[in-house]
């Protein structure tokens, strides 16, 4: 009996489907009667190669049909190419596919499987360019928190490192501070009409097409001296020795669901801490967003740059199996690829879907977040502790300013 893939096979075949570079995505147990058709149909000529995420890691051909990692597609035509895959599955490959810019899809177990290009939002936008085509790209989402700009933009100004492009991006807003900011720093300064939180992220990372490393960190987060030099090393750490693949990595955050445990060993008041707010966990659903949490945690920092030395010392860096707050992380931009890029929806500003989405395709791929316990990341605070801590950050602003 002919099986599904061969019929597929010889529908796409009539419909002069096969005609284009043909690439497989993925090795699995239909591969190989894939390229056998291929191959006694007189269209190997058009194979070009087998893409996959994970098994081209470790694996360079089969049956003598190379095997390669999905960033090689940058560097061809997408209008060219077509291709096959064999999964029940296709959402993450359609989102994968499509942010390469590919359309012809085809699933050889469902050809009704209709993949539908990404949804892309076309908001008007204004760029002032001044990238330096640096490999590292650090875009800062800012505009709605000006004042605290005083000590969080003004720590990235003084620790800027000259490796790293630098963009400050607002969604739906322009400032002229911001344009200052980025003039007198040689900064890229971005901005859109409309709040889409998603779609401008999407922008910056493009706009920047020779960074392949890429730190997103939100406007009321505060970094120390070393904070770039040593997220860089400790990352290209990982990349060679680390068990998990990263799906991302993090400093330490206090003010965050995940970082407050560490932290709170680190520093020896854990004990003290659960006396006062209850058993914490790593954890979304934690006693981090009490209101009174952000202003106690921030007490035990009496000098952040000098708190931020003191976590230089520690040499291990762990997973985090859990949900995370990514209002400071650091992710190749293969890993953006990966998962489509930032999912641009209709009807929503995009305000948490990157967060709950990046998370939900770490654990469909089984990559890892990766704390950085070298580093430590100031988080001002979360939504329901705002009003309480932006008193005490006037209140305290010694602890938070540069010395």
């Amino acid at each position: 009996m002919e099986s599904v893939i061969v019929k597929n096979l010889e529908i796409l075949a009539r419909a002069h489907k096969l005609d284009k570079t043909i690439i497989i995505w993925g090795i699995n147990c239909y591969t190989n009667e894939i390229i056998i058709w291929l191959k006694n149909n007189h269209y190997d000529k058009n194979l070009r190669m087998i893409i996959d995420n994970f098994v081209a890691a470790y694996r360079k051909e089969f049956n003598s049909i190379l095997v390669a990692e999905p960033k090689i597609l940058r560097s061809l035509d997408s209008d060219t190419i077509c291709v096959l895959f064999s999964i029940n599955y296709s959402d993450a490959i359609r989102r994968q596919v499509g942010a390469y810019g590919i359309s012809e899809v085809y699933n050889l177990l469902n050809l009704q499987d209709k993949i539908t290009p990404l949804y892309r939002f076309h908001i008007p936008y204004t760029f002032s360019d001044r990238s330096k085509g640096k490999k590292y790209l650090c875009y800062i989402l800012a505009g709605y928190e000006p004042k605290i700009w005083d000590s969080t933009l003004a720590r990235i100004e003084a620790f800027q490192n000259e490796d790293v492009d630098y963009c400050l991006v607002s969604s739906g807003i322009y400032s002229a501070v911001l344009e200052e900011v980025a003039r007198r720093n040689g900064w890229s300064y971005l901005y859109t009409e409309e709040n889409q939180v998603c779609h401008i992220q999407n922008l910056a990372i493009e706009l920047h097409p020779k960074a392949n490393y890429i730190f997103k960190m939100d406007e009321d987060i505060f970094i120390g001296k070393s904070f770039f030099s040593q997220m860089i090393q400790e990352f290209h750490k990982i990349e060679k020795t680390g068990d998990y693949r990263i799906g991302f990595a993090v400093p330490v955050i206090p003010v965050n669901c995940c970082g407050h445990v560490f932290y709170l060993d680190a520093i020896g008041k854990r004990e003290e801490f659960e006396k006062r707010f209850g058993r914490t966990y790593i954890c979304h659903f934690s006693n981090i967003y009490a209101e009174e949490v952000a202003e106690y945690l921030w007490d035990t920092i009496d000098d952040f740059d000098i708190m931020a030395e003191r976590f230089l010392e520690n040499t291990k860096n762990d997973i985090l199996n859990a949900y995370y707050n990514i209002g400071c992380i650091m992710f190749t931009r293969e890993r953006w690829y990966m998962m489509g890029k930032w999912p641009e929806q209709p009807g929503t500003d995009g305000m948490g879907t990157d967060e709950w989405f990046i998370y939900k395709d770490n654990w469909e791929k089984e990559m890892a977040i990766y704390e950085i316990r070298s580093v430590i990341a100031g988080h001002l605070a979360f939504k329901p502790q705002k009003e309480r801590m932006m008193k005490y950050y006037a209140d305290h602003f010694e602890k938070f300013s540069i010395k």
